[in-house]
């Protein structure tokens, strides 16, 4: 009965300790989050009141002022039509991609493989230079084409990358009875292979996503006033001629980071498979 007991208070301990880190680093994490929005519910004055106020009547009146803005819905949309039409264009040139890398031998396949990767590894400020020229000379400097191509040079490389593995995973030999059904490649791959690989799609499909939507150096460097993006005017609040306007970087950063939170909570279930994948599947090509 003892041996029991003992056993059962060591049981607790271990659940208790586990518990308390848990809520501890739930806390860390969430902290900064929770205190910029509780800035974007308090009035100037209250913002700077000394002590800070941790208990007050909280006002919308922030994001009013931001949504009433017709800047800030024009860069939320120019956020919007580049990030989704970076993730659709790095989906559909870098699934069929990483299917090929993975399910064909071919000449210089690693080489491709590999340089694929390097050119992830490259900081994005070492080819701002070379794009912004580029763009220059065939016009599409400060458009939002030239953000969604500057954008998809660095989200192709992570699409090919996690996809591959999850393809290698795939048996073969449930392509093959595909076949043996009268499924062409293209037919198994659509029914068979990418359906399998739907965790590496979403995983990547977010990381693509967090790359264009939370750029801030491509797109102050690449659009103009009319196509800037949510990050570039959530800096021009703090050059304002009354000082910076903690409420409206507050409200806007909440505003900007709900799309955000509702993609990641609607595809969590295929989030965790994804990142797990490293860790199961052998990153070396055959």
């Amino acid at each position: 009965m003892r041996s029991l007991s003992h056993t059962g208070y060591r049981k607790g301990c271990y659940y208790a300790f586990v518990y308390g880190a848990l809520i501890c680093l739930l806390v860390i994490f969430l902290l900064p989050l929770l205190w910029v929005l509780g800035l974007s519910l308090k009035t100037r004055e209250q913002i700077f009141t000394t002590p800070p106020l941790f208990l007050w009547w909280p006002t919308m009146e922030n994001y009013f002022a931001v949504l009433s803005e017709g800047n800030f819905l024009v860069s939320f949309w120019n956020s919007f039509l580049v990030t989704t039409s970076t993730v659709l264009v790095s989906l559909f040139a870098g699934i069929p991609a990483a299917y090929t890398i993975a399910r064909f031998r071919f000449p210089g396949r690693k080489l491709i493989f590999f340089s694929l990767l390097i050119m992830r590894m490259l900081p994005p400020i070492a080819a701002l230079l070379p794009l912004y020229v580029m763009f220059s000379l065939v016009g599409l400097n400060s458009s939002r084409t030239g953000l969604i191509l500057a954008y998809t040079t660095f989200s192709l490389p992570v699409i090919v990358w996690v996809t591959r593995d999850f393809f290698k995973s795939v048996p073969r030999d449930l392509e093959e009875a595909a076949y043996m059904d009268g499924a062409s490649r293209t037919g198994a791959f659509l029914k068979i292979a990418l359906p399998l690989a739907k965790p590496g799609i979403t995983t990547a499909a977010i990381l693509s996503l967090l790359l264009a939507w939370n750029d801030f150096i491509f797109a102050a460097i690449l659009t103009n006033n009319a196509t800037r993006t949510s990050p570039v005017l959530l800096s021009t609040y703090a050059g304002s001629e009354t000082g910076t306007d903690w409420g409206a970087i507050a409200a806007s950063g909440i505003l900007v980071l709900l799309p955000v939170i509702v993609f990641s909570l609607i595809v969590q279930r295929h989030l965790v498979p994804g990142l797990s994948s490293g860790a199961i599947n052998d990153a070396r090509i055959p």
